[in-house]
């Protein structure tokens, strides 16, 4: 009489896994380029219209002759702050699987860190929302644009797309997770320096301000945790 035993042998959570299998560092560039893109939008968005001349308010007319010279960078615009969206969702999504893998489905951390990356790519979304309808409008011999509605597309893209103050829950995210042991010194003291700014600069109001500190902190945060991580990624 024969007796055959199975076995089955599981791999162990608690051991290093082959390389191949760990998640890579995409992700995390993404982050890299979703700043510098995000920087790039409010100088585009800047550049694409005057809606003040030498500190002076100019009138509608004005306005929507400005916008017809600057087609082009409307359009640069347009593209580059859309980019800038489609990088910051794979950053919010892997810097929640990045945090949550460290510190546990029971914590809050992973959650607001991706809210206020995933959010800020919603207000960035916002942001060019208008495009279409006015760079058609504005451009050619005869604009169509009513010149008082084109004032305010000219104040909403210099605005909207700056918004970047969720980005400081990102920020405060961050520095949590450094107490706790999840990241880098440098980076969660940075980041929470920088998080706390952003969040300052919304509330006092100057929330377009957030667009400097915001995109600084996601292009800091995406480079040490593609090239300077100590945790599983």
């Amino acid at each position: 009489m024969t007796t055959h035993i199975t076995t089955e042998q599981r791999v162990r959570d608690d051991l290093p896994q082959d390389s191949a299998a760990r998640p890579g560092r995409g992700w995390a560039l993404a982050g890299v380029a979703a700043g510098l893109l995000g920087f790039a939008t409010t100088i585009l968005s800047a550049e694409a219209g005057a809606a003040y001349v030498d500190g002076k308010v100019q009138e509608a007319d004005g306005v929507i002759a400005s916008l017809n010279g600057h087609v082009p960078q409307l359009i640069a615009f347009h593209v580059v702050a859309t980019l800038t969206v489609l990088a910051l969702v794979p950053f919010g999504v892997g810097l929640h699987r990045r945090l949550r893998a460290a510190l546990g489905a029971d914590s809050l951390v992973p959650g607001v860190a991706a809210f206020g990356i995933l959010g800020t790519a919603l207000v960035v979304l916002m942001g060019t929302a208008l495009n279409t309808e006015f760079i058609f409008g504005v451009a050619g011999d005869t604009p169509l644009a009513v010149p008082e509605a084109a004032t305010v597309f000219n104040h909403w893209i210099a605005t909207v797309p700056w918004v970047w103050g969720l980005t400081g829950l990102t920020g405060w995210a961050l520095f949590r997770a450094w107490r706790q042991g999840a990241v880098r010194a440098w980076l969660g003291i940075a980041a929470g320096v920088l998080g706390t700014l952003s969040l300052l600069l919304t509330v006092v109001p100057l929330q377009y301000m957030a667009g400097w500190t915001g995109s600084v902190m996601v292009v800091l945060v995406g480079l040490g945790l593609a090239f300077g991580d100590r945790g599983a990624q």
